[in-house]
């Protein structure tokens, strides 16, 4: 028997909102992400977000909207970075408390993510790979040039069109499926 299995083998409270956070773990991201435009505090905040929310499983009913809890308690968690930090280069706390109230649902996000990848797919796979390059690997368009046998005005022109395609593309895909 695992340490957080119940003896009817159930995952206890804590275990539950693990799960379920891993599971949303990409629209969390998301939302942290819009909120918090340092990666090293977007991954800090995450940290603390999970850590806040492992301890407070008892609270998360069962059944209701875990997404909507899990970013609540995020936006939480980037106001005290944001406290903790006092950077005067980024947005100020009152800036951010409005952007939270006006912030996307959790839903949204989790639509605009699904309208993303279907809209990636129909990129040509030159495309996707400078995108890839751009924003997983963080390359500058010198380096992408490089790689892909491009000029660095070349990557640049594609990647401003790639732009472009893709929010054509999403927000054709959501106009398509709002009622």
């Amino acid at each position: 028997m695992g340490e957080y299995d119940d003896d009817d083998g159930a995952p206890d409270a804590t275990e539950s909102v693990q799960l379920l956070f891993v599971r949303h773990e990409n629209s969390i991201r998301a939302f942290v992400r819009s909120l918090q435009p340092s990666l090293a505090d977007a991954d800090d905040v995450m940290q603390e977000t999970f850590l806040t929310i492992s301890r407070k499983s008892s609270t998360f009913e069962p059944g209701s909207n875990f997404l909507a809890w899990a970013c609540g308690i995020a936006r939480f968690k980037v106001l005290e970075n944001f406290r903790q930090r006092k950077r005067a280069n980024i947005l100020s706390e009152a800036a951010i408390i409005a952007l939270t109230e006006d912030a996307p649902s959790p839903e949204s996000l989790r639509e605009k993510e699904n309208a993303l990848e279907g809209c990636l797919e129909k990129l040509t796979p030159k495309v996707r790979d400078l995108l890839w390059r751009r924003y997983s690997r963080r390359q500058s368009s010198t380096e992408m040039a490089a790689a892909a046998g491009m000029t660095s005005t070349a990557v640049r022109v594609a990647l401003t069109k790639a732009r472009k395609t893709l929010r054509d593309c999403i927000n054709t895909h959501l106009q398509q499926t709002q009622p």
